[in-house]
């Protein structure tokens, strides 16, 4: 299906950690995408129009359109973040072929900060459809990295995800971990995969985040031998700004 052009509005600003925050555009009836998919918004700025690409973290399910990024202080953000209420916005697309692989007996997402948006759209979907179309058996993991505890972004939902999503499992792995953190700690490693899945060779692995993370993932991947058959990347290019 060919990428639309339409007018959108801003509806709210819903903040998800001390320097993340979740914008929620109208979106028109006609306009449709898969889970994964990303698209462009153009916002106006005091020097021009300024355009950013972004995934979709909404779900084809929900009414609206979502676009959830950090707060980096360059002329894009500063201008999206300063938007009011009821603004115009021009929006393209939907673009991207990192989709479900609703035919795959073992998925295991590798994500971390505000890469996991497509991964929140592709779970949000199957918790909304209730996984129609999964092969029988499917299971699914997440390696979800984050920098603190309290800036796990979407972490509820996630939460929530588990309970409602039949054979899933979120692991989460935090940089700096407080002392009450009963978790993994540090960075998604091998010994992380191996010691959260009985064959890491059986499974295909979503790579999503900025290009420092697909770098890191490449070599942990490398390290357990997955062919690059059982690899599907989406690099956050352009994360920074």
């Amino acid at each position: 299906m060919a990428a639309m052009n339409f007018k959108s509005t801003l509806l709210e600003k819903i903040p998800r950690s001390s320097d993340t925050t979740s914008y929620r555009f109208s979106r028109p009836a006609d306009y449709t995408f898969k889970a994964g998919q990303w698209f462009t918004i153009t916002v106006p700025a005091p020097s021009g129009p300024l355009d950013h690409h972004f995934s979709h973290a909404d779900s084809p399910t929900e009414p609206h359109i979502e676009l959830t990024t950090r707060l980096t202080g360059s002329e894009f953000k500063t201008a999206l973040d300063g938007l009011p209420i009821g603004a115009e916005v021009d929006i393209q697309g939907a673009y991207g072929a990192f989709l479900f692989g609703y035919d795959k007996p073992k998925i295991a997402f590798l994500t971390g900060g505000i890469g996991v948006t497509p991964v929140r759209s592709m779970l949000r979907y199957l918790a909304d459809t209730d996984g129609a179309g999964r092969v029988p058996g499917q299971e699914l993991a997440v390696f979800y990295g984050s920098m603190t505890e309290d800036g796990i972004v979407y972490k509820d939902e996630f939460d929530g995800f588990e309970q409602k999503i039949s054979e899933l499992r979120v692991t989460h792995v935090i940089t700096n971990p407080t002392p009450e953190w009963k978790g993994y700690g540090g960075f998604i490693t091998a010994g992380i995969i191996r010691a959260e899945l009985s064959d890491p060779s059986d499974w295909t692995y979503y790579v999503v985040g900025p290009p420092p993370m697909i770098t890191a993932m490449d070599r942990v991947l490398a390290q357990l031998e997955i062919p690059q058959g059982q690899i599907v990347v989406e690099s956050f290019a352009g994360y920074a700004s």
